[in-house]
């Protein structure tokens, strides 16, 4: 929380969410308050895998990754998307000022919710027995992650599409501290395989209770019913071959490899995707915004947005995943240490392909934002992205193990982020060419000196000496984007 916020925020935490009361924040400071806010629940997914890891070991990290797997791909067959639906719909609505129609679409996506996700739970039970063999306890917690988590998405969607981000941002430190808390007691209790996510379902229950839209009442018309469901139906196809990608890849190295190599893809996994969080934060602001100005009718303000923003994010995700790249190896044995020497090999390949998911996510928001074709498009995508990368696992996995795992992801998210860009960039009509062209160079420079690292063997200490070098030349290539980029502490509104 800030100095410029109203001084009932911190109370507002702990009453129901209010759908007609916004706070006032401006795009640039909502936009580093929800990053501020993923960062720490990712902090949580991170400091558990690591704990995990450290303390229990790789086969057991293979286990609690393949769990937290499970249920999100469980959770993005529809709960998930009803977040993105709140975020989108309930802004429009307020955009538009019908308060009426605000308090309607809420509690029709909280009704979706609790069916699919009772649905859900149920189905998490068998299909975890049949991946791990396991007890019918762990089971059972596969089932609880799997509620809690949908309940956090649906939830953080809806304060975000009603405007209460420093609500929202609150809540997220507030059930990362509940989570830690819990996991170290579940660690010193000597708790081991599936049963350690209970830590992550403490703190996603904190937040869905908090956040739940309680007060909400009505029914939207039966057309605005079949938008609604039809935009989380074909969000559902998206985010499987998307999200759902990434995900499907954990359980498809343990599949491949055992415990054990699962155990290294989730250490690499862990390392490469936190700062993917600057995406879903960028997503959480950046949609509602979209529609929000969509639905004023704006459509230069919503291309010029939509400039602004993909100009801003691609400085900022080149130079930071690029210095993850040349920061690898010594990543790995700062972070994991020599056990989890395996994962040094498979973190440069994911970190390009999260890095192919971060580039596309602010032509998927502009798509997604104006009609439902642009949401057929995302998903269309996603799922020839997907379709080329379990191809690759399928044609390299006997003979590449979890290599050919990284490999294929990486195939599946650069078909899946050049589709989405290509069709924003012509949708829009952008002048993205020189843009696009700085992001080849930079991609290009720092696969060139990561293959020199290996190939060289370089020492490892010269690992940040080298990222440093690289994020000095891409600022200097970039330095008219980089001063223009929004200044969170900066107090114009919108």
């Amino acid at each position: 929380m800030s100095a410029g916020d109203p001084p009932h925020v911190l109370a507002r935490m702990f009453t129901a969410v209010r759908i007609d009361a916004p706070t006032r924040t401006s795009f640039a400071r909502a936009g580093a308050l929800s990053t501020v806010g993923l960062l720490a629940q990712g902090f949580l997914r991170f400091a558990a895998a690591f704990l995990v890891g450290r303390i229990a070991g790789g086969a057991e990290l293979g286990v609690l990754a393949s769990a937290i797997a499970t249920a999100t791909i469980l959770s993005l067959l529809w709960p998930t998307t009803t977040g993105s639906a709140a975020s989108k719909f309930l802004a429009g609505a307020r955009g538009a000022a019908d308060r009426a129609e605000v308090s309607a679409t809420a509690a029709h996506l909280r009704r979706r919710t609790v069916e699919t996700t009772t649905l859900l739970a149920s189905v998490s039970v068998p299909v975890w027995l049949l991946l791990d063999g396991g007890s019918w306890a762990g089971a059972a917690s596969v089932a609880a992650l799997t509620v809690a988590y949908s309940g956090y998405s649906f939830t953080r969607g809806v304060q975000f599409g009603v405007g209460q981000v420093p609500r929202a941002i609150g809540w997220d430190v507030t059930s990362v501290a509940l989570g830690l808390a819990a996991l170290a007691a579940l660690l010193l209790a000597g708790v081991r395989g599936p049963a350690l996510v209970l830590s992550l379902v403490l703190a996603y229950a904190a937040y869905t209770v908090a956040g739940w839209p309680y007060g909400v009442a009505g029914r939207p018309a039966r057309q605005r019913r079949r938008e609604l469901d039809g935009f989380v139906a074909l969000g559902v196809i998206g985010s499987l071959a998307s999200t759902g990608f990434l995900q499907l890849s954990q359980i498809a190295a343990r599949l491949v490899g055992g415990d054990a190599a699962a155990g290294q893809y989730a250490a690499a996994l862990y390392l490469a995707t936190p700062a993917s969080m600057l995406a879903a934060s960028l997503s959480l602001v950046l949609l509602p915004s979209l529609a929000e100005t969509w639905g004023r009718g704006d459509e230069r303000g919503f291309h010029a947005q939509t400039d602004r923003a993909m100009r801003a994010f691609s400085v900022l995700v080149v130079g930071i995943f690029g210095s993850i790249v040349l920061c690898s190896r010594a990543l790995v044995e700062l972070v994991w240490g020599a056990e989890f020497s395996r994962a040094a090999d498979l973190l440069p390949v994911l970190v390009a392909a999260v890095l192919a998911t971060n580039l596309g996510v602010v032509s998927v928001n502009a798509l997604t934002s104006r009609s439902r074709r642009g949401m057929r498009l995302t998903m269309s995508a996603s799922l020839v992205g997907m379709t080329v990368g379990v191809t690759v696992w399928l044609v390299a996995g006997t003979r590449m193990g979890i290599d050919a795992i990284a490999l294929g992801y990486l195939c599946g998210t650069v078909v899946i982020a050049a589709a989405v860009v290509v069709a924003a960039w012509r949708s829009g009509r952008h002048a993205w060419g020189p843009l696009f062209g700085k992001i080849a160079l930079g991609v290009a420079v720092f696969g060139a000196i990561a293959a020199v690292q290996r190939l060289a063997d370089l020492p490892v200490l010269l690992d940040p000496v080298l990222a440093i070098a690289f994020l000095a030349a891409w600022w200097l290539l970039n330095r008219a984007e980089v001063a223009r980029l929004p200044r969170p502490w900066s107090s114009r509104r919108r």
